[in-house]
């Protein structure tokens, strides 16, 4: 059972009391009837779409791109990137796009590895994707700290983790970029599954330059709301990755709402780009819009 649900199932029994409370409680009731509370941010939060290329329809990259842009996207996400990395500014450029982030990854997990010749090949291959990163525009660098089977206690990896971002986040905010944490679901990641986790490190980090990623998809495993998770992130959220929980398809394709995501999302202001790395089950072309439309009527409803 998820976390989610077990919670739900738990609650039922004061499910009367809870839809009394709403009424008063305007973290819980509906957008159109909150008042505004300490910490509200949602006066200046912005609705910004961007994408991966893979769920976009068309051929060639510039195709993808100029669909985008017709289609209301204002910029793209792009992974790691080689010494052509300028060719992509180009690219985005001539279509009327920003590039959002860099989706790179655990860099083989080397920047938490135990050999401190391993550690400082990361270190060094993180530096040049960042340094990328500034000269593209792009908000920050996504990374994954360490991916697969657990092999040390989860203590170390964390000290190992905020040594980095001690070092490197300095270098990413001279770049005018950030280093973009992403939690994964447990399967994929055994350590830093939630949003509020990802904060704290950066907390404890104390620099510039480093910041959050939510997705949601694996929000929808180790979080129990995504409203309540995205506050917890608050200032430090700098990405969202979308996909709906079950088959990490477009939001709007199952039955997971993303009326809470939204709402978490506009109470802390956002104002950053929110963008698809998931599949499409049927025609790009019709789901994709109907998709986007779909989380423009949520982020109203929020």
């Amino acid at each position: 059972m998820k976390r989610r649900d077990f919670l739900t199932s738990g609650a039922i029994a004061g499910s009367a009391m809870a839809a009394s409370s709403a009424i008063l409680n305007p973290i819980t009731a509906s957008a159109a009837n909150a008042a505004s509370f300490p910490g509200d941010q949602r006066a200046k939060a912005k609705l910004r779409m961007c994408s991966q290329l893979g769920v976009i329809p068309g051929g060639k990259p510039e195709d993808k791109l100029k669909w985008m842009k017709s289609h209301g996207f204002e910029a793209v996400e792009i992974g790691g990137q080689g010494n052509d990395y300028l060719d992509w500014k180009k690219r985005a450029d001539d279509a009327g796009l920003a590039i959002a982030s860099l989706c790179i990854g655990s860099f083989g997990n080397k920047l938490t590895d135990e050999d401190p010749e391993k550690r400082k090949q990361g270190f060094d291959e993180l530096k040049v994707q960042l340094e990328r990163a500034g000269a593209l525009g792009a908000n920050g660098v996504v990374y994954v700290p360490a991916t697969g089977r657990p092999d040390r206690p989860n203590w170390r990896i964390r000290e190992l983790t905020v040594a980095m971002l001690k070092e490197l986040g300095p270098f990413a905010a001279e770049h005018k970029t950030h280093i973009i944490l992403e939690p994964l679901r447990r399967g994929e990641a055994w350590f830093l599954r939630q949003v509020s986790d990802a904060a704290q490190i950066c907390k404890d980090a104390g620099v510039q330059g480093v910041a959050v990623l939510g997705d949601t998809y694996h929000m929808y495993t180790e979080e129990t709301d995504d409203f309540a998770a995205f506050v917890a992130g608050g200032e430090y959220v700098k990405h969202v990755h979308l996909g709906n929980g079950t088959k990490r398809q477009l939001p709007g394709q199952d039955n997971h709402s993303f009326v809470k995501t939204m709402r978490g999302l506009k109470y802390i202001g956002y104002v950053n780009f929110i963008g698809y790395e998931c599949g499409v089950n049927g025609d790009r072309e019709i789901e994709v819009p109907k998709s986007v439309e779909y989380l423009r009527k949520c982020w109203e409803e929020a």
